[in-house]
């Protein structure tokens, strides 16, 4: 096992290649939505609903991605977050489709009141599992 060194001298779990990146690569796409659902909302023009669209659509091909690389470090005790930092991405993961299902409406009713709801409580449990995590990544590993 592949580990590296923390500052007090106990070994830190490294995760699965490729989860941290596409974890954030999710984040910033979810976070991105709320960006443009607030410039849709302000303008009015189409494309900013559309960018929403696309944004959500990556987020959750990102996002689904790295949720089955997390599973897959957890299983094989790769990585050390905990499962309820995996139940934190997963639930980011249903509340994105459910969004996605959401802006896939015609224009004002699709981002307006649910729709930016959704985007806004989507990235405050990314955040919390980003949190949650980043705690979890400064544990010592302790093998057993």
């Amino acid at each position: 096992m592949a580990v590296n060194p923390s500052f007090d001298g106990a070994p830190l779990a490294r995760p699965f290649p490729g989860a941290v990146v596409l974890t954030h690569f999710a984040a910033a796409f979810l976070a991105l939505t709320v960006v443009t659902d607030t410039a849709y909302l302000r303008t009015t023009v189409l494309m900013w609903q559309d960018f929403s669209s696309w944004l959500l659509f990556f987020g959750l091909i990102a996002g689904g991605i790295a949720a089955l690389f997390w599973i897959i470090g957890a299983l094989t005790k790769r990585a050390r977050p905990g499962w309820g930092v995996l139940g934190l991405y997963v639930l980011t993961l249903v509340l994105g489709f459910v969004n996605s299902l959401m802006h896939a409406g015609d224009g004002w009713t699709a981002i307006m009141p649910w729709g930016i709801a959704l985007s806004a409580v989507t990235c405050l449990v990314m955040l919390g599992a980003a949190l949650l995590n980043r705690r979890a990544a400064r544990r010592p590993l302790i093998r057993a």
